[in-house]
């Protein structure tokens, strides 16, 4: 039988040491988790009710721990609701506060050792702060489109630093952590809109096609560019963009730990004192991706009574929190074995300094347990992202384009058509950006003229875009 044994005695456990164990015992047994807080602004927002969204968000934002998360949250409602400009301002407060979480608090670690990593600021994940990057740059193309190619920089940049800190981890584990197209596809699109720096346009399509090669509409993409030849006289270019299906969440499991995990929590525990990590350990609670099914594929785009085509995935959120995840799953499963070791371990030494026996003992134990069973798993994370971004760009003649979106299953529609005007200019790029996470949904629909103006399109009549 596995016991753990202090390797030393800590002479200062005492009766108001365990006083204060039971403190945080209480204190645990009263917290929920991020899922479950966030269970209702998620039900708001995909019944289409963004505003009362809003409102249970900004009450979740007042906690410490979930604000810099919440923030994420409001940023999509914002761009969804015709604010663009508000979204950049709270992605970029995001950007910012999770780079300066990145190097973490001794203490707040210190402290999650003894509760759970609930505690702990929400520094974000790997996937999530690819993407911060990757909608400032949608959010800043639907406001002046100043900004957008640096946004698309960043993103290249961190997910570099990213994948670099990963293999510097783990060398002999391979981590298939490809890079988004998105970024590159954004650029070899904002480089050709130029209309002379043709050959950015070109190296920036050629990676993008490099990552998804069975993309007809990319290699047509790098055909024209090769030619130097943006649109056809008399005629502007329309981007779709559309944000498709529920994308992927946190949710509490459990878990058993690996021998990988294992390497790592002994790691842990023995810069946290001196405890040994058993060679077995009972199942703990750890977070888990979860990816809602999906009944829309991609959307359909019709211009002016013309079916043009669908939209084609040029980020797959879906896999990149899921390859993210796989990345960190060790970690993330050693630290909550590690937490588990000292906390059995800090029971047995209370009872030892304290000698305790027959019904103490047992009460004593009885707390380590509870102690123990309080612990919940971080579920905290961007809850409104979708599956996929996706994109179909269309030329149209300059002046007024009428554009349907219609919700596609496989080719098939699965719901009702978004109409939207778009004032097309001769030689210039105008966008949109579609919200269409289910094919029963509210969907929002926002426009926006060479970077100029943007507005929320209503979904019944058609709206006019400023």
């Amino acid at each position: 039988m596995n016991r753990l044994r202090p390797m030393q005695r800590p002479a200062s456990f005492t009766r108001p040491a365990l006083a204060s164990l039971m403190v945080l015992v209480c204190l645990a047994l009263g917290c929920s988790t991020h899922a479950k807080r966030l269970a209702t602004p998620r039900s708001l927002f995909y019944d289409g009710r963004l505003e009362e969204c809003r409102t249970s968000l900004v009450k979740l934002e007042k906690s410490r721990h979930d604000k810099d998360v919440v923030n994420l949250d409001l940023a999509i409602v914002d761009l969804l609701s015709g604010k663009p400009k508000e979204a950049e301002t709270r992605l970029k407060a995001a950007r910012d506060r999770f780079e300066e979480l990145e190097s973490t608090s001794l203490t707040e670690k210190t402290v999650s050792m003894w509760t759970d990593d609930q505690v702990r600021s929400y520094a974000g994940e790997d996937y999530e702060k690819i993407l911060i990057r990757a909608f400032l740059s949608l959010s800043n193309l639907l406001h002046d489109g100043s900004d957008a190619e640096s946004y698309t920089l960043q993103l290249q940049e961190k997910h570099e630093s990213i994948a670099q800190r990963i293999g510097e981890a783990e060398p002999d584990k391979p981590h298939a952590y490809r890079p988004l197209p998105l970024g590159f596809y954004m650029r070899g699109m904002l480089r050709e809109a130029t209309l002379r720096d043709y050959d950015d346009a070109v190296r920036n399509y050629e990676i993008a096609s490099s990552l998804l090669p069975d993309c007809i509409p990319l290699q047509w993409d790098l055909n024209r560019a090769r030619g130097g030849v943006h649109s056809q006289p008399g005629n502007g270019v329309i981007y779709v963009f559309a944000l498709v299906g529920r994308g992927p969440y946190k949710v509490e499991v459990t878990e058993q730990p690996t021998s990988d995990a294992l390497l790592i929590a002994d790691r842990i525990v023995s810069a946290a004192g001196p405890y040994k990590v058993p060679p077995t350990i009972a199942p703990i609670k750890i977070p888990d991706i979860a990816v809602p099914p999906s009944d829309i594929s991609s959307v359909g785009v019709s211009v002016n009574g013309a079916r043009i085509g669908e939209t084609h995935i040029i980020a797959d959120v879906e896999e990149l929190a899921v390859e993210s995840y796989r990345a960190t799953r060790n970690t993330i499963v050693a630290r909550a074995v590690a937490r588990r070791v000292i906390k059995k371990a800090t029971v047995a030494a209370a009872k030892q300094s304290m000698n305790t026996e027959g019904l103490s003992s047992v009460g004593m134990d009885l707390a380590g347990i509870a102690w123990e069973a309080t612990e919940g798993a971080d579920t905290r994370c961007w809850g409104l992202l979708p599956n996929a971004i996706q994109v179909l760009r269309v030329e149209a003649p300059k002046g007024q384009a009428y554009v349907e979106l219609t919700p596609l299953l496989q080719g098939r529609p699965v719901g009702s058509s978004k109409p939207v005007q778009v004032y097309m200019i001769d030689g210039r790029n105008s966008y949109v950006l579609c919200w269409f996470p289910d094919a029963r949904s509210t969907s929002q629909v926002i426009t926006c003229t060479n970077g100029l103006s943007s507005s929320a399109v209503p979904v019944s009549p058609i709206g006019s875009a400023r």
